[in-house]
């Protein structure tokens, strides 16, 4: 089963539809750049912001080092650590908040034509909101008597065409035409051209075709008559390519997770703010009841100082008393 992300406006410009970018398969980056899966053309979206992959049964998301970072139902991600999606969950990305939704069936893969298109729906639909006007898509005519003229492009669904017959929306008075009809379809994928007769009409860069895709600057030949092709959301979108990504406003910036502070653990440890009673200071041991003062242990007594004095009378006397009788022999 497939996934869909679901792309509006977080920056209070609202846009007037939603759009969807469905996918299928096990990586999707998202972010600014052309190569991203879901484009997002803002300043305020690094080229690749964050990623959201298959791991497992697990669809998971991860900031990829944006500068504004990215957000996960309002809480910031750390820069490459992962985080579990639902379906349902909300990623916010720079001005923009995504709807991630699981258990989606494609009827055909997301092309890179279908991301350039939806890209430049967003952008134009972000500037009408701004209130910035914004020239639709459309093929002017380089040379011959309507040379100047305009063929403007409605948004998709819609279809145009281009002849020298009445019923066409950009007459050519091109006798090569004779009475043949080509068709502008502007779809899901952008703008293509193409013949309704089958023939290879259509001149580009030296080769005929029987259908194209036109980019932005294509110059084609029908008949005798040069046309250009100008999409101003998309000379737009590229001039973003390599740009700094911008600040997102103080107000909207979101903060970088915080370990919990020392002082709430300590309260978590102790929850009771009272102060515990100071620690009783350990009982000295009390004297012995004859034991002598302090200053008396110190040195030897009184009558030790007799007895040591006696003693050493006795020796004395002992050795005089034995010098004599040696001498007496």
């Amino acid at each position: 089963m497939a996934v869909r992300f679901v792309v509006r406006s977080r920056d209070g410009q609202k846009l007037r539809e939603e759009l969807a970018f469905p996918f299928d398969q096990a990586r999707i980056v998202l972010g600014r750049a052309a190569s991203a899966d879901v484009r997002i053309p803002s300043p305020t979206v690094s080229e690749s912001h964050a990623s959201v992959q298959l791991r497992g049964s697990d669809w998971v998301l991860t900031d990829l080092g944006s500068r504004n970072g990215t957000k996960h139902n309002g809480q910031r991600l750390l820069p490459e650590r992962t985080r579990k999606l639902q379906d349902g969950d909300l990623l916010e990305l720079g001005n923009y908040v995504l709807s991630f939704h699981t258990g989606v069936v494609m009827t055909e893969p997301m092309s890179a034509e279908r991301t350039a298109e939806l890209a430049r729906r967003l952008w134009r639909e972000a500037q009408t909101a701004r209130g910035v006007k914004l020239d639709a898509p459309h093929l002017r005519v380089v040379n011959g008597a309507r040379a100047g003229e305009r063929l403007e492009i409605p948004p998709a669904p819609s279809r145009l065409h281009i002849g020298n017959h009445d019923g066409c929306q950009l007459l050519l008075p091109d006798s090569a035409l004779s009475r043949e009809t080509i068709e502008v379809v502007h779809d899901l994928e952008g703008v293509l051209i193409r013949s309704l007769s089958g023939e290879a009409l259509i001149q580009l860069s030296g080769y005929r075709y029987k259908a194209r895709r036109l980019r932005d600057r294509d110059e084609l030949q029908l008949g005798t008559t040069r046309l250009v092709f100008e999409e101003p959301a998309q000379n737009e979108i590229d001039a973003l390519k390599g740009a700094p990504d911008q600040p997102l406003p103080a107000s909207q910036a979101p903060r970088e997770p915080k370990s919990t502070p020392p002082l709430e653990r300590t309260q978590t440890a102790a929850p009771s703010r009272s102060k515990p009673p100071p620690a009783a200071e350990p009982r000295k041991p009390s004297k012995p009841p004859n034991a002598p003062p302090a200053a008396e242990r110190g040195g030897p007594s009184l009558a030790e100082l007799v007895i040591y004095a006696l003693a050493i009378a006795v020796l004395l006397a002992s050795g005089l008393a034995l010098a004599l009788l040696l001498r007496a022999r």
